[in-house]
């Protein structure tokens, strides 16, 4: 294994057994054994507070980890950066940095705060402009003229992966101008809310004498609550009306199969395996430059759901190689993308089978 043994902490904002967040723990952890890193895990629960806790009492502990790795959820960690500096825990930001406001007021990675060694961050915006381009694009297929009216379901309006999420819905949605996006719901990332508010928008569409072409969902568990209700409501997902997720989970994958979901986008959960990497390289530079990573997501699709389902449906990412993701000098450029990781799984499996 490579390096001295390293530790480090990630304060996971979701809750025990939520989907998206087990599978950024689950790449995290895979990754953390490739790299000789031990890696513990606590959980805020969704809760901004309890998040900010958690971070302080791992900080003040007499034997700190080497890393401590943070989400700004609802922009709950950036004033910890503060804290952290009188400490000699480094801090690591994936899937969620500074917002802009924040990122001028604490300053940029390594800058003002020398406890910051960068961010690991997914490109939402292009995800989010993608879903909503194939949607338009395959309704049109069905419909090349007249007006289109659909829903779109957010997780919420302070993170700043959804901030920039929605604004690429809104992107992809705008260029054509014959939709109407009747409904903009905070469906706070889960299925049942997503479910509770795509059937009263149902029952509005049905009132007022519309129709409902295309659902826009900002994760997969939103997507399976409007799947759910419009299965309620006697439509068919995939046929009477398009949904799109994001997320790649398995359920989101299956859906995909299935054809009820036109898509799935996703791959941004590999930033906990990527924060790995990014940990060990800072501890083997010693002129580390801090830095902020984007890297892509990808679209699993009606097209490509059969080459990667296995993968994803049942993934073991401890057959993954994370260490092939390591920088050869501080001044490279890091090739973060989740395809790679993808295709090197299916390589790894299909030499296992011959």
């Amino acid at each position: 294994m490579p390096g001295r043994p390293l530790t480090a902490t990630f304060v996971n904002p979701g809750l025990r057994g939520e989907r998206f967040w087990d599978m950024v723990t689950d790449t995290m952890q895979a990754a953390a054994l490739d790299l000789n890193i031990s890696l513990e895990v606590v959980y805020a629960e969704r809760n901004p507070y309890l998040l900010k806790k958690l971070a302080i009492q791992v900080l003040e502990r007499p034997a700190a980890p080497d890393y401590l790795l943070l989400v700004n959820e609802e922009q709950a960690a950036s004033e910890l950066l503060t804290i952290a500096d009188s400490h000699d825990t480094h801090v690591l930001m994936l899937l969620n940095g500074l917002t802009r406001e924040e990122a001028l007021s604490k300053g940029d990675s390594g800058n003002t705060h020398s406890s910051w060694i960068g961010s690991i961050i997914p490109d939402n915006h292009t995800a989010g402009k993608r879903m909503a381009t194939q949607l338009v694009k395959t309704a049109r297929e069905k419909s090349p003229a007249g007006q289109l009216q659909g829903l779109a379901l957010i997780g919420d309006t302070q993170t700043p992966a959804s901030i920039a999420r929605n604004a690429g819905m809104v992107a992809g949605f705008s260029k054509d101008k014959a939709i109407s996006i009747d409904r903009i719901l905070e469906a706070r990332w889960n299925s049942q809310d997503a479910e509770h508010l795509t059937a009263q928008y149902l029952k509005w569409v049905d009132l007022s004498g519309g129709q409902s072409d295309l659902i826009w969902a900002a994760n997969d568990a939103m997507a399976e609550g409007a799947i759910l209700a419009l299965e309620s409501a006697g439509l068919t997902p995939g046929e009477d009306v398009l949904v799109a997720g994001l997320n790649w989970s398995p359920e989101g994958i299956r859906r995909v199969s299935e054809r009820s979901m036109l898509l799935t986008d996703g791959g941004h959960f590999m930033a906990g395996a990527w924060s790995m990497v990014m940990v060990r390289d800072h501890a083997e530079f010693d002129n580390w430059t801090p830095r902020i990573v984007k890297f892509p997501m990808s679209q699993i699709t009606h097209k490509n759901v059969d080459l990667y389902a296995p993968i994803l449906e049942s993934p073991s990412w401890e057959t993954a190689d994370f260490k092939t993701f390591c920088l050869q000098d501080p001044l490279d450029t890091y090739e973060f993308d989740p395809m790679i990781t993808l295709r090197q799984m299916i390589d790894i499996r299909n030499k296992k089978m011959k």
